[in-house]
C-alpha cells in the first residue's frame, strides 16, 4: 500500500485528510502519547486537508504558528510518512466552508498541546475550546463539523491526530523522502 508521491498525487482529491509522521521532538512525544492507539493512526503526528489550486496541490493546516496553505510536495519532502484518507463529508460542503476555515487567522494552540497531553496521559479533562487557537488536529475536526460531520459520543473537544484519524477510511500511504 505504501507508494510514491509522485505516482498518486493526481489521486489526491480536495478535501482528503492527510496525516504525517514527522520527525520532530514534538512528532517523538506525539508518538509516545498515541502509543495505544491503532496503526496506521497512531503514527501520525501532524494533519491537514488537501486543497488543490489552480493545478498545485496543497495542504490547508496549523504550522505551529497561524492557519496557512503549504505546498504539499514540501510536507511529504519533510515528513517519513504521509497518510491520505477519505473525507467523511461532502466536498461542496468543505469548499463551503474554506473561507471560515482560512479567512481569518486562527493561532496556534499551545496550550491545547499539554492539555491534549494530560488527558491522554492522566485522563484529565481538556474543558471547552473555542475556534481561535487550535492544534492541527483541532483545526481539521473543527472544519469538518462546521461541515456537518457529528463526531462519536465519546470523541474529544480537542483530539489528537490519532484520535481524529482513526475515525476514518485509509486510501493511501506514502513514503516520505527523509
Amino acid at each position: 500500500m505504501n507508494q510514491a508521491y509522485a505516482n498518486i498525487r493526481e489521486q489526491i482529491k480536495t478535501g482528503d485528510l492527510l496525516g504525517f509522521k514527522r520527525k520532530t521532538f514534538l512528532a517523538k512525544l506525539i508518538l509516545l502519547l498515541q502509543h495505544g492507539f491503532d496503526a496506521p493512526a497512531k503514527n501520525i503526528t501532524h494533519c491537514g486537508v488537501a486543497w488543490w489550486i489552480e493545478g498545485r496541490l496543497y495542504s490547508v493546516e496549523m504550522d505551529g504558528s497561524h492557519n496557512v496553505l503549504r505546498p504539499l510536495s514540501q510536507l511529504v519532502a519533510d515528513s517519513r510518512k504521509m497518510f491520505v484518507y477519505q473525507n467523511p463529508v461532502d466536498e461542496l460542503a468543505m469548499h463551503d466552508q474554506f473561507d471560515r476555515a482560512t479567512s481569518e487567522p486562527i493561532t496556534y494552540g499551545v496550550l491545547d498541546l499539554v492539555r491534549i497531553g494530560l488527558r491522554l496521559i492522566f485522563n484529565v479533562p481538556t474543558g471547552g475550546d473555542g475556534d481561535h487557537d487550535l492544534v492541527c488536529s483541532t483545526f481539521i475536526s473543527r472544519w469538518l463539523g462546521w461541515c456537518g460531520w457529528i463526531a462519536p459520543n465519546d470523541f474529544p473537544n480537542m483530539p489528537a491526530p490519532a484520535e481524529l484519524f482513526e475515525n476514518f477510511t485509509l486510501k493511501f500511504q506514502i513514503l516520505g523522502e527523509k
